[in-house]
């Protein structure tokens, strides 16, 4: 991330990238001197501040074979190779997206050349795949995008979003920030200007609000996060109120997302909330989530974690796993209390790979609550649960998340820590993938 400028996020077209498949593609072109050439097919969705372009395939084209000498230009893909990669984005009902390299670092933009040929090809491409055909350049810290419509209008890119440890927005020319406000000035010194810019165009959700839940809130909402959604079925009840933020003894009977919207807008009164009192499930909060840039998860559901997991790995937007394990059995015998926080990075390893998800527990959990019931056979025992152990969990993410949106990060390893605080011991767990996983395996 050294030199990468900090861009908050931006309205317009976006393209967004695995980091896995950033990596290969950004090796490809920027090995060795001159120009390289490839091409993205994209599944076009909507996002939070306009259309998306999610990067499902990455075709490199190889040098003297597929990006030769041009007849016009400097360098130009082959017929063969355009026809080929626009055949297969018809048949995948995907956008074609062809990609070059210029020189330069932060700054970007099309050559005269480069527009012409647009001009000359593109409208017929887009009547052949009934979908947006965009040019994209790119350098290690710019991109700038050329869209071509299906209704024959044109557009450019806004961003080119990698959402890894470190995320990246890329622009065709770094944003101007503006100038400090003085509430955040103490926190802004350690990440800039730029960095508080990020929080506040950001939009976050926050899925469970119990121990863990409040407590991410209530750091977020300090942190100057602009957007937050609240996401939780629950009420209030008696033996919640030692673990969630600013809960009083009136809040019993409250919804959870009530209290924790109350005290967001208390921590930072510019906040704007979306509350959805409703299983993550619900199609309203499938939609809401996936028009957020960052999910943290702090539900221990098997069916909060399915359905995170899935927009985090479809939708590409990334996210924190927290958990908080205390054992113990009836005599009061405390076991070995861990404290897990898992980055959710897209196509680095997802929650079904790293064994997190129950098949048998999810099927239950989507089931009416009678059913639910019936399943169970025995009535469920609350876990035992202390603020102070969430609190140790949600440090940990938040800070991540911190680091992560404004480049901080000096180990972008998406690997998990794992704490046991009994010990007074922290481990660290490479994630697990399997490349024929349905949600992050190969494509």
């Amino acid at each position: 991330m050294a030199g990468i400028p900090l861009n908050p996020p931006t309205p317009g077209w976006s393209v967004v990238i695995r980091p896995r498949d950033w990596a290969k593609l950004s090796e490809h072109l920027f090995s060795g001197r001159g120009e390289h050439g490839a091409a993205l097919l994209a599944e076009l969705t909507d996002g939070p501040r306009g259309r998306r372009l999610l990067v499902r395939k990455v075709i490199l084209a190889t040098e003297g074979k597929d990006y030769v000498p041009g007849t016009t230009g400097f360098k130009a893909l082959t017929a063969e190779f355009v026809r080929d990669c626009v055949s297969r984005a018809h048949d995948a009902g995907l956008a074609y997206i062809p990609v070059h390299n210029h020189g330069g670092f932060e700054r970007v933009q099309f050559s005269s050349v480069d527009l012409d040929s647009h001009e000359r090809g593109y409208p017929t491409l887009v009547q052949f795949t009934g979908k947006p055909v965009m040019a994209l350049v790119l350098t290690r810290a710019a991109a700038a995008g050329d869209v071509f419509l299906p209704d024959g209008t044109r557009d450019g890119l806004g961003e080119l979003v990698v959402p890894g440890s470190n995320l990246m927005r890329l622009r065709p020319a770094p944003a101007a920030h503006a100038s400090r406000d003085g509430r955040w000035d103490r926190q802004a010194r350690v990440y800039g200007d730029a960095g508080q810019d990020i929080f506040g165009a950001m939009r976050v959700a926050v899925v469970g609000l119990g121990g863990a839940g409040s407590l991410i809130t209530e750091f977020i909402a300090r942190l100057g996060v602009g957007h937050v959604v609240l996401v939780d079925p629950q009420d209030v009840d008696e033996t919640n109120l030692p673990r969630l933020v600013a809960a009083e003894v009136d809040d019993v009977g409250t919804p959870k997302v009530h209290v924790a919207a109350r005290n967001a807008r208390r921590a930072n009164p510019s906040i704007v909330v979306t509350e959805l009192i409703r299983e993550v499930h619900d199609p309203k909060v499938l939609t809401a989530i996936v028009d957020c840039d960052f999910i943290f998860l702090a539900a221990d559901s098997n069916s909060a974690r399915h359905f995170v997991n899935q927009v985090v790995e479809e939708s590409l937007i990334p996210g924190i796993q927290v958990g908080v394990k205390v054992p113990a059995d009836d005599d009061g015998v405390v076991g070995r209390i861990h404290v897990a926080v898992r980055p959710m990075i897209p196509g680095a390893g997802c929650l079904w790979c790293n064994q997190l998800i129950d098949a048998t527990e999810l099927a239950i959990d989507l089931q009416p609550q009678a059913v639910r019931d019936g399943a169970r056979y025995v009535d469920e025992v609350p876990a035992p649960s202390v603020i102070a152990l969430n609190a140790l969990a949600v440090s940990e993410a938040v800070n991540r998340f911190m680091m992560g949106m404004t480049g901080l990060l000096l180990d972008e390893d998406p690997s998990y820590t794992v704490a046991f605080p009994r010990e007074r011991d922290t481990q660290i767990h490479a994630q697990r993938r399997d490349a024929d996983c349905r949600f992050c395996g190969d494509r």
